[in-house]
């Protein structure tokens, strides 16, 4: 993928966190010497087992990997007609947005809270090859629209179902089964859904099996609510569980695109919205981090 980093910000949740400010204190962005002995154990381990500890000076190449990445950030909440549902109007603005900084589908892309995760349908209309899509979400996205053929955030994998003439398959871990189980038949049939337990083996991860290069959308509400605080409810997946996951699939081949959404709302009651900002905010460093190294 390039080394480009687009954050779209609708909700204005992003000004509050700072894991794409690229001077931040941070257990790989703000690694300042090439010694190995100055690298935490788990960093260390971690960056080990992905092949990176080859020589002393990694460190200043994974420094330098991250400086290299330009950081995009784009102000969409000016755009009307864009909340969980995006109208005719909105989806020509973000087009046009898109076009106008260059933003690419082979990039990472931060899109907000879920109710933005129609981004991902709008993203890639950028890919111009045969992919599978590939969604860790704790719903499958794949309602019917309540009017019209509206994208919305409950039926965008629906819309690239439909809509994408490149994508092959659709893979979705960690969703509802309760909410597979009421889509309708026809549409509940176009979709391979995979539980957690399907996925995270005793001994393996066991990857959706496809032959083609991958975008990968992660919605953090398919973490559980102990590890993370989001806007919907949420699954119960491990946040461990998810940096494997995303670890493999960037070890494991092509990857044309990723997307992450899952934010907190801005205005969200009957949380402590400081503390729910703060661990979203280490949660998206820390995946931004291991894509950083595992793309080097």
């Amino acid at each position: 993928m390039k080394k480009k980093v687009s954050i779209f910000n609708f909700s204005g949740i992003y000004k509050n966190e700072s894991f794409y400010h690229i001077d931040k204190s941070s257990s790989i962005y703000g690694m300042e010497t090439s010694s190995f002995r100055d690298v935490s154990s788990h960093d260390r381990k971690m960056l080990h087992e992905l092949g990176c500890a080859r020589r002393e000076s990694f460190a200043s190449d994974i420094l330098s990997c991250a400086i290299e990445k330009e950081i995009l950030e784009i102000d969409c909440s000016d755009i009307p007609g864009t909340n969980c549902m995006c109208d005719d109007a909105a989806r020509e603005s973000i087009r046009s947005i898109i076009e106008k900084n260059s933003v690419g589908s082979d990039e990472i892309h931060f899109i907000d809270s879920g109710n933005y995760h129609y981004m991902s349908a709008i993203l890639l209309e950028k890919v111009q090859t045969p992919f599978s899509l590939v969604v860790l979400d704790h719903h499958p996205d794949m309602q019917a629209p309540m009017f019209g053929d509206i994208l919305s955030c409950g039926g965008w994998v629906l819309d690239v179902i439909e809509k994408n003439e490149y994508v092959r398959d659709i893979h979705v871990i960690g969703a509802d089964l309760s909410l597979i189980a009421a889509l309708e038949e026809k549409d509940r049939n176009r979709g391979h859904f995979y539980e957690i337990s399907d996925i995270f083996l005793p001994e393996s991860i066991a990857l959706p099996q496809t032959q083609f290069p991958v975008y990968l959308s992660i919605d953090k509400d398919v973490l559980s609510r102990d590890e993370i605080i989001t806007n919907w409810d949420q699954g119960e997946m491990s946040f461990e569980q998810m940096k494997l996951f995303v670890e493999k699939v960037l070890d494991s081949g092509d990857v044309v695109g990723i997307d992450i959404c899952g934010e907190c709302a801005p205005d969200q009651e009957e949380i402590d919205i400081e503390s729910a900002i703060l661990k979203n905010d280490q949660v998206n460093q820390e995946l931004l981090e291991l894509i950083t190294i595992c793309e080097m």
